[in-house]
């Protein structure tokens, strides 16, 4: 697991020095790049499993699932059976896994950015505290969320940035429209400068 944009030059160098046990790729990125790591590592003769970890860091039981699949998963799946990730095998070809995972991304990444981009233009225009207000009328639940999330994704920012990216890039390549994700991973970028900010504010709160 690494930054989404090193996965590709990760599994190159590790398939440079012949690895060949098994490669489980577990990162955020598009199931067409997925496709594309597993040939590489399997041109070194090792096995691939593609991988895709859904959830909060999973330190107590039943908040964090890994669902994997390839001719290996099960082997991958047995590593984890006494702790408190729940391995998951799916059935499908590689591509699979990131296939879930990008789903999971866009339905709460993706309309996180939305939300935040809703919010940075209604507060330029000067209505902010008003659609804040409409919203607990209107839409509760996304009251309640929405600063909450975004919170809790501005320190994190910076990780989504390729993340965005490798969904616009899957949405390409199922001859979708990319540039909602594109849009996406622009905000985040933006979001990441506030990462100190962010910080020195959760201090502030202890």
């Amino acid at each position: 697991m690494c930054p989404p944009d090193t996965a590709s030059k990760l599994a190159e160098d590790v398939a440079h020095f012949g690895f060949d046990g098994i490669y489980a790729d577990v990162n955020a990125i598009s199931p067409a790049r997925v496709r594309t790591i597993a040939k590489t590592i399997e041109s070194a003769g090792a096995k691939f499993v593609d991988g895709a970890i859904i959830g909060i860091p999973p330190w107590e039981p039943g908040t964090t699932r890994l669902y994997l699949c390839g001719s290996a998963a099960q082997e991958v799946a047995e590593n984890f059976t006494r702790n408190s990730l729940d391995a998951i095998v799916m059935q499908g070809a590689v591509g699979s896994a990131s296939t879930l995972k990008w789903s999971m991304r866009h339905t709460l990444k993706g309309t996180t950015a939305l939300v935040s981009a809703i919010l940075a233009v209604a507060e330029r225009e000067g209505v902010r505290d008003t659609l804040a207000q409409e919203w607990s009328l209107s839409q509760p639940e996304l009251a309640k969320s929405a600063a909450d999330r975004i919170r809790a994704n501005t320190s994190k920012a910076w990780r989504f940035v390729g993340e965005m990216e490798e969904i616009a890039a899957t949405f390409a390549d199922a001859s979708l429209p990319r540039e909602f994700h594109a849009a996406a991973s622009e905000v985040y970028r933006r979001l990441a400068c506030f990462k100190e900010a962010m910080t020195h504010y959760r201090h502030s709160m202890m």
